[in-house]
């Protein structure tokens, strides 16, 4: 066993292999560039307001968040289970059957026939070689007016893109899990497990690995940051988006579901009242509404979308912060895998999201995994 380990990156990756590697005894020293934790996983709170770095759920039910047992620690607000399709001037909720088993029924988000083909969609094994779309576009409106664009804004890429395998996995823990957010923001994952942590250097950046003495070393940056220190010659595509946070009269909407158009009519994928699901995300009186683009918008584009999805003006919204994310998450590509071993080389490991799923659970997963990898060696 090592005396001691490098960790490179405090993000999810990197805080999941320190404790597993603390778990085990060994003396562990993280290095972060920024002056949090978190990496993508943090929130601002701007004027008042709750601003996590992107629009994200986390989800209660993802294996490593259970491993690690700190649901407790989060003060979880669970969201519905519901989403809303905007098509023309109206909208239309769609749920879980199970629970909400008359929305099913309505025509204007799809067939019952393609409601009843998604749940076997569901049961079986996909085809090597074939997308996410491949695999759904047999399922008519109910793909084209509610899965594809809901599942564009979890890939933050067109399912056409995404892997038919890995890509079930994303679309079953969404099914089957129980997303939600603290009530202090998102980041609040990562300063729980950071506070578990007992060595982590901020504003601490490493350029070369021949900073570090330390005999092992994890890797657990952003795939660029990784590139460049390990010299790897070429890296899978990152998906893009930017999250805009807008105030909104308080009156607009009682909803804490989450919008989607069902007619593609604009830059926006999705749009939540994120202060009507968690009333601490905005001072009292006050709603925040957050959104997200993936292609590049204006903020005309995405004030006039944003009015056609909920029948109201948007001229006189404030808009309150604006994140562009050019590295949010991997894009798993049909017939990619995930990577079978964290090693490097001798003394140098690798975690990220990019080598097992472009999720939070991926990320915590990969770290341990390396970690894990890094004792047996």
């Amino acid at each position: 066993m090592p005396d001691k380990v490098a960790v490179i990156g405090a993000g999810l990756a990197g805080l999941s292999a320190a404790i597993t590697l603390q778990d085990a005894g060994v003396d562990v020293e993280v290095y972060e560039s920024s002056d949090r934790v978190g990496g993508r996983v943090s929130t601002d709170v701007i004027d008042g307001f709750r601003l996590d770095r992107g629009f994200q759920l986390i989800n209660a039910k993802y294996p490593e968040i259970r491993r690690l047992a700190i649901m407790s620690e989060l003060d979880f607000i669970t969201a519905t289970p519901t989403v809303d399709i905007a098509v023309g001037d109206k909208r239309y909720a769609l749920g879980d059957p199970r629970s909400h088993p008359f929305s099913a029924l309505n025509s204007a988000t799809g067939k019952l026939s393609e409601k009843v083909s998604f749940l076997a969609y569901l049961t079986h094994k996909s085809k090597v070689g074939l997308s996410v779309e491949d695999e759904m576009c047999s399922l008519g409106q109910l793909y084209t007016r509610v899965l594809k664009p809901f599942l564009t804004g979890v890939f933050l890429t067109s399912p056409a893109n995404v892997d038919a395998i890995s890509g079930k996995e994303i679309v079953r823990s969404f099914i089957t899990g129980k997303p939600g957010l603290p009530s202090q923001g998102a980041g609040t994952l990562a300063t729980v497990l950071a506070k578990r942590v007992h060595n982590i250097n901020l504003n601490s950046r490493i350029d070369s690995m021949s900073q570090l003495k330390e005999a092992q070393i994890i890797v657990a940056t952003d795939l660029t940051t990784a590139a460049q220190l390990l010299d790897i010659p070429s890296v899978p595509k990152l998906a893009s988006s930017t999250t805009w946070y807008h105030e909104v009269p308080s009156d607009m909407t009682q909803s804490s579901r989450l919008l989607i158009d069902g007619q593609a009519r604009g830059p926006v994928i999705n749009s939540i009242a994120i202060s009507k699901m968690v009333k601490s995300y905005a001072p009292q009186g006050k709603t925040l509404l957050s959104s997200t683009t993936i292609d590049v918008a204006s903020e005309s584009e995405v004030r006039r979308h944003l009015a056609l999805m909920w029948g109201r003006s948007t001229t006189q919204w404030s808009l309150i912060a604006k994140y562009e994310i050019p590295k949010s998450l991997p894009i798993f590509g049909v017939g990619s895998a995930g990577a079978q071993s964290a090693r490097i080389s001798e003394r140098v490991f690798i975690a990220g999201d990019y080598r097992t799923a472009p999720s939070q659970n991926g990320a915590l997963l990969s770290g341990r995994l390396a970690a894990q990898e890094l004792l047996r060696n």
